[in-house]
Parts: structure tokens; C-alpha cells; sequence
């Protein structure tokens, strides 16, 4: 993995967030605890200066409305034109209404990254995993499946799990984590979103910034556990003292990587 801790505190970039109105908080400190900048907005009005000074930016819908949508095409649009990377969190994208949503957009924005669990992952293969709303009932992604999905949407795809599944379609690695609290604190997921688009925004390597990050998070997870004792109200304050500590010799101590 290219150590891209360096080139983050040398550019501090911005990351432009439609953010999940449920985790907008654990999204903004994850992203600034490793020395990045986060923004959200809600405004089509303010887009165009945003995205011109953004790094990059996430597209997550969470709690998406229909009239949103002109919103979400206009900032995927404008980071294309830019050669800015979009971050795309599918939340729960199994739904109807959501999904539909998703279909337009991929119609006529070029996603760069897709961050989801193996359900969320699934849909756009056209298969069936078992889910709930945002959670996935099983924590086991298929690695030809993930595959699939990069082929179909030129898209990198990160598959949170127990271990994440990353890949471009032919490389693929494998973060071991099995952090069972990071399920439990709603936010982890949309928390690495934008930490994949942190460290998309330094580096022309989508692959290897989806990477990184993913095996961040999944350290940072593992160390928090023990210092929380395994208690989920402990367990986020601790993960952001880890994240704040990290650098590229964390990673590389802590992180269980399969490539």
C-alpha cells in the first residue's frame, strides 16, 4: 500500500459530504481527526463553489428525498467534469424508492467508488443477500460478486464485513477485522465512506486509497475494542483517539491485510 498519511497532512483536503442526516457528526471527526477537512451541505445553491474547492466527494443516501435528487446529480457531475473522485454509500439501496434513485443517478453521474455492505453490494449485481433496511444479514461478501459490480460500474467496490472485500474488477484485497462494534455504532460505515474520499482526494490510485482506509478503520476498530472493553458506548470515543494517533506505521503494525 502507498503510505498516503503524508500527502494528507501536506494537502488537508476538503471532502464535500451529502451526508446521512443520522451520522453527519461521526462522519465530520472521522474525517478531521486524520487531518482532513469535512463540509456538508444540503443546498444546490452553493454546489458549484463547493465542488471547486472540494478534494472530493461523497454521495450517500441515507436519508435521501425525491427532490434531492437534482442535488446529487449536480455535485456527481460537477466532480466528473473536475476529475474530482465521488464516493458513493448506497445505503439500504435494496428498497425500492432508493434504488430507483441509484439507477438514475449511475445514469448520468461516473461513480469512482461504491462503499457498501455485502446487501447493499449484491444490488448492483442483481443478486439477492439477505437484508434489513441498512443492515445486511449476513456478514459475507462474495469476492466474484464484488468483482462483477467493479466490471459493471467501473467502479472500485469496498464490501464491508467481517472482512471487507476490495477490488477494481481484478485486483482484490482483504481486510481482516471483525470488528463486531463497529456494526454495533451506527455511522461506522458511512464514517469509512468518507475516509476512502479523504484519502481518494491525495492520490490518483482509487484502489489503493479505498484500501488504505479500509485498513485503517478496521486497526483503528481492533485497538479501540480493547481499550473500550468491549462496551459500545466506549467503544467510538475510543476509535477516534485511535484514528487521531494513526500514521502509516499503525497501519502497517496493526492492519490484517490479504492481498
Amino acid at each position: 500500500m502507498e503510505n498516503l498519511y503524508s500527502k494528507l497532512q501536506d494537502h488537508k483536503p476538503l471532502v464535500l459530504n451529502l451526508a446521512n442526516m443520522v451520522t453527519p457528526q461521526h462522519v465530520a471527526d472521522a474525517i478531521n481527526v486524520i487531518g482532513g477537512s469535512p463540509l456538508m451541505t444540503r443546498s444546490i445553491d452553493e454546489v458549484a463553489e463547493l465542488v471547486s474547492i472540494a478534494g472530493a466527494v461523497v454521495l450517500n443516501i441515507g436519508t435521501i428525498r425525491a427532490d434531492e435528487f437534482a442535488l446529487f446529480e449536480a455535485v456527481g457531475q460537477m466532480a466528473n467534469a473536475q476529475g474530482k473522485p465521488v464516493v458513493l454509500d448506497p445505503v439500504a439501496v435494496g428498497m425500492p424508492f432508493r434504488g430507483q434513485f441509484v439507477t438514475r443517478l449511475l445514469d448520468s453521474v461516473q461513480v469512482d467508488i461504491i462503499r457498501g455492505n455485502a446487501a447493499e453490494i449484491s444490488w448492483f449485481a442483481q443478486q439477492q443477500t439477505a437484508g434489513q433496511g441498512i443492515d445486511a444479514l449476513t456478514a459475507t461478501t462474495d469476492v466474484a460478486m464484488a468483482q462483477t459490480v467493479a466490471h459493471r460500474t467501473g467502479a472500485i467496490v469496498v464490501a464491508s464485513g467481517a472482512t471487507d472485500v476490495i477490488t477494481d474488477g481484478k485486483q482484490v484485497a482483504l481486510v481482516q477485522n471483525n470488528v463486531q462494534l463497529l456494526a454495533v455504532n451506527v455511522g461506522a460505515g458511512d464514517m469509512l465512506s468518507g475516509l476512502i474520499a479523504t484519502f481518494a482526494a491525495v492520490t490518483s490510485d482509487y484502489y489503493g486509497a479505498a484500501l488504505y482506509a479500509t485498513a485503517l478503520l478496521g486497526a483503528a476498530g481492533q485497538q479501540a475494542t480493547v481499550s473500550a472493553q468491549g462496551l459500545p458506548g466506549r467503544f467510538m470515543p475510543a476509535l477516534f483517539d485511535e484514528l487521531s494517533v494513526a500514521d502509516d506505521a499503525y497501519i502497517t503494525r496493526y492492519a490484517e491485510v490479504t492481498q
